[in-house]
């Protein structure tokens, strides 16, 4: 029997005409820079595409800049930043960048390295432990004359938690520094609107919404001319990012962005409806000391939710191992003797976040499936 698949927030399957697109473009095989009539056929798919994204996120085409995936995009944006703020301050002071303790290892890894190497100096903000946000006001008491980057993901892929970039951002729009959000998790269920949280830049990931493993970094339009390149070469992607296109995963995100903008209120509604379902269940079905819905009261995303079982003795890990339904996540790499540094992260103690679950809800997913789910978690927590 096919499991059903309820970790939508690792990745997502690709969607029928994601595939067909990107299978079609498989033929697009000139090179979008050459001036024959199959290499702009082939310039005017990723024009397509780019226009797409664009809409997707209430910007300018030429805003769009596509890239391999998140780990670029975001590898980028730290390096850009901290590039600019050597040419701006002080050569005895070090650029400072504020990110939170539950970014993605693609923000969190890279600063580290830059920072153990006494490159850079980083705040690491806090978690509220009853609402997993960030305070805006704890950002803006961190902010340093030298801080050239805020980073802050627009939503936790564990927790689903979405924070409050709009209030973060604001706050600090007018200090000259570079306002970065990873919104992976976000794109493909929600709208998000590039001037409405007030960022210098998003990053985008295909793979997260039903799109092939490729990526976007969008820029804000009082950052285009800021953005230091860091793949030189041949000048494409309007001189930002150089190397020969990648058509057929940029066509592939084009359509994925453009299914979002056909029906994005409706996936979104689908997507709520089935984790509300979902928790409701769990309500009924189980007993209230059993099991956590955690966050439950906060602004999360609609297709997450995050769960401790107390009554299932072994570690997380093994309720997911012995399911026979469904697959989900435990949301990190976890053994006997370590959990998600996110959940420990958030405020849970070892003791609640070793016993959690994430289940991450797609547009596939089924009432009927949610019932299934629900009586193996009955059988394996009573």
């Amino acid at each position: 029997m096919t499991k059903i698949y309820l970790d939508n927030n690792a990745t997502t399957p690709l969607a029928p005409t994601v595939a067909a697109k990107i299978t079609e473009a498989l033929g697009f095989w000139a090179n979008p820079s050459s001036n024959n009539e199959n290499a702009k056929l082939a310039a005017s798919e990723i024009a397509e595409a780019r226009r797409n994204l664009a809409k997707l996120f209430n910007t300018r085409p030429d805003s769009v800049i596509f890239t391999s995936g998140g780990t670029e995009s975001n590898n980028w944006i730290i390096h850009s930043a901290i590039s600019r703020a050597k040419n701006r301050i002080s050569a005895a002071k070090k650029p400072h960048v504020i990110t939170s303790c539950i970014e993605h290892p693609s923000i969190l890894e890279p600063l580290k390295v830059r920072e153990e190497n006494g490159e850079i100096d980083v705040t690491y903000i806090a978690i509220n432990p009853q609402t997993g946000q960030i305070s805006p006001s704890t950002v803006l008491l961190a902010v340093r004359p030298e801080t050239c980057l805020v980073t802050i993901m627009l939503a936790n892929n564990e927790t689903g938690v979405i924070q409050p970039i709009r209030e973060i951002f604001r706050e600090i729009r007018q200090k000259s520094i570079i306002l970065h959000s990873d919104v992976a998790q976000g794109a493909g269920k929600l709208s998000i609107d590039l001037a409405d949280l007030q960022a210098d830049a998003i990053t985008v990931v295909g793979h997260k919404f039903y799109g092939p493993r490729s990526g976007a970094l969008v820029l804000g339009p009082e950052f285009e001319s800021d953005l230091e390149p860091m793949i030189y070469g041949g000048g494409q992607e309007m001189g930002r990012r150089s190397g020969t296109e990648n058509t057929p995963m940029i066509v592939g995100l084009g359509e994925a962005a453009r299914i979002f903008l056909a029906d994005g209120q409706q996936i979104e509604n689908h997507l709520r409806e089935i984790r509300d379902y979902f928790e409701q269940q769990l309500k009924i079905h189980l007993p209230t000391a059993a099991h956590l819905v955690h966050f439950q009261q906060s602004p999360r995303l609609p297709n997450t939710s995050s769960v401790a079982f107390f009554n299932y003795s072994p570690h997380s890990c093994d309720l997911v191992e012995r399911a026979q339904t469904f697959s989900a996540s435990t949301c990190a790499a976890c053994h006997k003797n370590e959990c998600s540094p996110v959940l420990i992260a958030c405020g849970l103690n070892f003791a609640t976040a070793s016993k959690t679950v994430r289940f991450s809800f797609g547009r596939q997913t089924k009432k009927s499936e949610i019932d299934t789910v629900i009586q193996e978690l009955v059988q394996l927590c009573m």
